[in-house]
């Protein structure tokens, strides 16, 4: 189903009141000593650490941080700034950003007092004569003092960060959404279900990435030019030559980042590609294994997978660049400056200066480190911004080429006069065909020429001048050849097909029955139901009349049965039987059906015919399409309309013509039609009633179904740590334990030639006060060539081994997306009843996705940083001996730390995941089912966006808790470091 136990009853039949049982919001009831510590998240990551959280478990969104307030006031400002999505969210969070800028440079103001001031202070008090402890002390607790306040305003700033993160990932998502339910015949053909789950995840999360890190794009900048500007205070003009050398390094970086940016198009095309096949493949799975097409699509699905491989690669080439270079520029910065500061200005390297330098420098390192996710995510978020615009700037559905009663006053006169409630009056219509193609197109059909510029200029005129009325209550069959237009002709009337000239007038609520069956994925009753509300009289008419019964009786749960993804486990017949029972249900005054007949043989065909048409539908007005000459041939039939050639022609005699309805089925009739002449327009608008679903009490309207009904089963989600044999799966995956081996020793080796630099240069320094100044500049040309062996080894070892962990990475990645293809396509049927497409689609798109790039991007950081954290604390103790056991208590701090956070995260981040299929789910069946979920009216565009947004809700109500929770974790880290 759509989401968790609480959310089943998506379309549940009564929705007035929408409550969810959710705990009362933590922060909302907060004090400040809460706000200031984050201490409203003690409760849930308490609760995280006794037991396995649950996705009820998670905080309700604030109104100011759901989708539908989001994207209102966003899309509101959209239009008036060129429709350009960057330019309107700086237009809207500028005052967040600035308060995010100011807290920025105080942090950095907070980070840079103990290396610039304090430590140069410290140095020159143990150096003096006489040492004076307290003035020391109270220095150092000034330090810490103003760490603590950094800490607080940086956790603050990192949280207002995230938070603009993913609420720009809402409004993107929501936008998405309704465009896709609105998107025309023509921007369908270029973007599929797949293209669009696609933008869900991978585009999505590239411009959360950006929006919550961009103030890294002017703050690391500034970092450098204030690190720089110290050392200059501490070296001179040595400083400039390493200037040079960091604007070297950084135009090389831009010109890698456009680089990237190019390739991240590339990367993400071949996504799309393999993304498309993949929703096709699984889509229509049933069909690919009763054919025996696995291997076929087997084999196109890894030609695909192996072009997007190789653009991974090329893209971890560039990426390469930028973490070999953010690794290694403070040491050749500081190999460059202390060259020029010893060989050049002649001067002696003190204590003080080198203490100082590599504070400074570890400093410039730990902001360096933002320069490949400022690159990457600008690049990322660029070309993702792009493909996201492209998508929202695309052709829709006009409403307004179908005049009606509410739109035209003048037609509604007109029509009611002989009570027409259908009618085209010299209408053309046509599909719209690229322009390359139009060579290869029937002589017999017309080209215009659109006014747009757009690359598809052209439309195949299929019909021209054609004029039709239908009255109210009047029975109109369409009939025709195959291929004449028939299914065309209604989609013209429904909007969906491209109006020329002319007009089209529908009078009333519309009912459509669509040639291809769409079905949810959701019980037998709701489906039937689509959203009004249970009305037990009804229901059974339209079950009988759609010769229901017997099937319904013959399923485990009966009208509880859970039907799976597209109908996949009802029969041709049944899918037809219960989309018209949806059409039927809706109580609609016009009902255009779509060939609902040709799935069902002769004998339930009468049966319809009789109890449905003649008897149910007696009073409403109805166009079918069918090939039956029993049908078109019936005296029940009012009248008949050949399609032929592009034209529409009577083809029922006048004399026999029926001139009143005849009822021959005892199945009583559904309400009169409404008379739209004789009412205000606005009470047809209000008649129809299309609600959410409703939860009360902690159970669904779902909960009365029997657990034989059930059919999609829960998502599945591991509870506590990583199990073993997950690491060792991966581990087997990147190469067996001698990947790791090769990639701890090269972690060791570069920490290792990194002490021996720092070593190196405290020896040098050392020599300042030890040596005779004659001395100290003979030995200036060897100490520099000592250090620059090491400076060099340090580059070529660090770039071994980022190296080593993304090639590792992409094989793993290669493999376990191999091993997971070929258990899909080999698993049984009752696999894909039981677990959506929007399952399989998360599992390729955005899980694929961190196999691919966040695993193998992130491990190389995380290895570099245990390796720097573990030899500090090995200098640390080897230094200071029985002092430097102090850091073992403070370890074990930090362990209990980790281990309280990571537990309940874990649980978090796994919920977010299973929140996300649904999503997926709901967008490939939206994006599928929009012509007729349009067809019906827009108060069921409009529930399905509420729907959206409740499933939305759910999943960004995790990635809240995550991110509160990961700032509660930093917060206490920075206190006591």
């Amino acid at each position: 189903m759509y989401t968790h136990n609480q959310s089943k009853a998506v379309f549940a039949e009564d929705i007035t009141n929408c409550s969810l049982p959710h705990p009362t919001p933590s922060l909302d009831n907060a004090n400040v000593l809460s706000k200031a510590i984050f201490g409203w998240a003690n409760a849930l990551l308490r609760d995280g650490n006794q037991r396995q959280l649950d996705p009820d478990d998670m905080w309700p969104l604030q109104d100011s941080n759901k989708a539908a307030t989001l994207t209102s006031n966003y899309v509101s400002v959209y239009a008036t700034h060129g429709k350009s999505l960057l330019r309107t969210f700086f237009a809207i969070y500028w005052v967040k950003l600035i308060v995010i800028a100011v807290m920025q440079l105080f942090t950095v103001a907070c980070d840079l007092y103990g290396p610039a001031y304090v430590l140069q202070k410290v140095v020159r008090a143990v150096q003096q004569p006489v040492f004076d402890p307290i003035a020391t002390s109270l220095l150092v607790l000034s330090l810490y003092g103003i760490q603590v306040v950094g800490a607080f305003v940086k956790a603050h700033m990192k949280f207002m960060n995230d938070v603009i993160g993913f609420q720009f990932g809402s409004i993107l998502r929501s936008m998405l959404f309704q465009k896709a339910l609105k998107l025309n015949a023509k921007s369908k053909k270029k973007k599929s279900a797949g293209d669009i789950a696609n933008l869900f995840s991978t585009d999505v999360n590239s411009v959360m990435e950006f929006a919550a890190s961009m103030s890294l794009i002017w703050i690391v900048p500034v970092q450098i030019g204030i690190v720089l500007y110290l050392l200059y205070v501490l070296v001179g003009w040595a400083i400039f030559v390493g200037l040079a050398v960091v604007f070297v390094i950084l135009v090389i970086n831009a010109v890698v980042a456009i680089m990237l940016g190019k390739e991240q198009e590339i990367l993400f095309q071949a996504k799309d590609n393999r993304m498309k096949v993949v929703n096709e493949v699984f889509g229509a799975i049933q069909i690919v294994k009763f054919n025996a097409w696995e291997e076929k699509f087997l084999d196109k699905l890894i030609e695909l997978r192996l072009a997007e491989v190789v653009s991974i690669w090329k893209y971890m080439r560039y990426y390469l660049v930028l973490m070999m270079f953010m690794f290694t520029t403070p040491v050749l910065v500081t190999i460059t400056i202390f060259a020029t500061f010893t060989l050049w200005m002649q001067l002696s390297l003190t204590v003080e200066i080198v203490f100082s330098t590599l504070a400074l420098f570890k400093y410039l390192q730990d902001a360096l480190f933002g320069l490949p996710v400022i690159f990457m995510s600008t690049a990322q978020c660029f070309v993702s911004v792009k493909r996201i615009n492209a998508v929202l700037l695309m052709d829709e559905f006009d409403p307004s080429d179908v005049q009606t009663p509410a739109s035209n006053a003048a037609l509604k006169a007109k029509y009611a006069l002989d009570r027409t409630v259908l009618a085209i009056d010299q209408g053309s219509f046509g599909w719209h065909t690229p322009s390359d193609n139009t060579d290869s197109a029937s002589k017999s059909n017309k080209k215009v020429e659109e006014s747009s510029a757009d690359e598809d200029n052209a439309t195949t005129v299929l019909f021209s001048e054609v004029n039709l009325t239908i009255q109210q209550v009047q029975f109109v069959v369409l009939h025709g050849a195959v291929g004449q237009g028939k299914s065309s002709l209604c989609a013209a009337l429904l909007g969906e097909m491209r109006k020329l000239v002319g007009t089209v007038f529908v009078g009333g609520d519309v009912a459509y029955f669509a040639q291809q069956s769409w079905i949810q994925n959701a019980t037998v009753r709701d489906n039937i139901l689509f959203g009004k509300p249970f009305d037990a009289a009804k229901y059974a008419s339209v079950v009988e009349a759609c010769a229901l019964t017997t099937d319904i009786a013959a399923l485990p749960a009966g009208d509880r049965t859970e039907i799976g993804q597209k109908g996949i486990n009802l029969s041709g017949g049944q899918k037809a039987r219960m989309s018209l029972a949806r059409a039927c249900y809706s109580d609609a005054d016009i009902f255009v059906l779509d060939s609902p007949l040709s799935a069902v043989d002769a004998i339930v065909q009468n049966e319809i015919f009789t109890k449905c048409f003649l008897g149910l539908l007696r009073y409403k007005t109805i166009l079918l399409v069918t090939h039956s000459l029993d049908i078109i041939q019936s005296p029940h039939v009012h009248r008949t309309f050949l399609v032929q050639d592009g034209t529409v022609t009577e083809s029922t005699p006048t004399h026999k013509r029926a001139n009143s309805p005849k009822p021959i089925s005892s199945v009583a009739p559904l309400r009169p039609p409404t008379a739209y002449w004789a009412v205000d327009s606005q009470d047809i608008v209000d008649d129809l009633v299309v609600t959410p679903p409703r939860y009360d009490d902690h159970k669904t309207l779902m909960s009365e179904e029997h657990e034989t009904g059930t059919l999609v089963v829960e998502e599945g989600r591991a509870a506590g740590r990583v199990s073993k044999a997950v690491v060792i799966e991966y581990i087997g995956a990147i190469g067996g334990w001698w990947s790791m081996i090769v990639m701890v020793l090269l972690m060791l080796a570069v920490e290792a030639i990194k002490v021996g630099s720092d070593i190196w240069l405290s020896h040098w320094s050392n020599q300042s006060t030890s040596l005779s100044p004659a001395d100290f500049r003979a030995n200036t040309n060897h100490n520099i060539l000592v250090y620059g062996i090491l400076v060099t080894a340090t580059c070529v070892v660090t770039l071994m081994q980022i190296s080593s962990v993304l090639v590792y990475g992409l094989r793993g990645a290669k493999k376990l997306f191999s091993e997971m293809l070929h258990s899909l396509l080999e698993a049984p049927m009752l696999f894909f009843d039981a677990n959506p497409i929007g399952r399989v689609l998360n599992r390729f798109g955005d899980d694929v996705l961190q196999v691919d790039m966040f695993i193998p991007f992130a491990f190389a950081p995380i290895l570099v940083r245990i390796a720097s954290i573990g030899s500090k604390i090995v200098t640390t103790i080897a230094i200071t001996q029985w002092m430097g056991l102090l850091v073992l208590p403070l370890m074990a701090v930090y362990g209990f730390l980790g281990s309280y956070f990571l537990a309940p995260l874990r649980e978090v981040n796994r919920i977010e995941k299973t929140m996300q299929s649904p999503l997926l789910s709901l967008v490939s069946e939206g994006v599928d089912g929009s012509t007729t979920i349009r067809a019906f009216g827009p108060k069921y565009l409009h529930r399905f966006n509420r729907i959206h947004d409740d499933l939305l809700e759910a999943f960004v109500g995790a990635r809240f808790v995550a991110v509160a929770s990961n700032q509660w974790f930093a917060l206490r880290v920075e206190l006591i470091s």
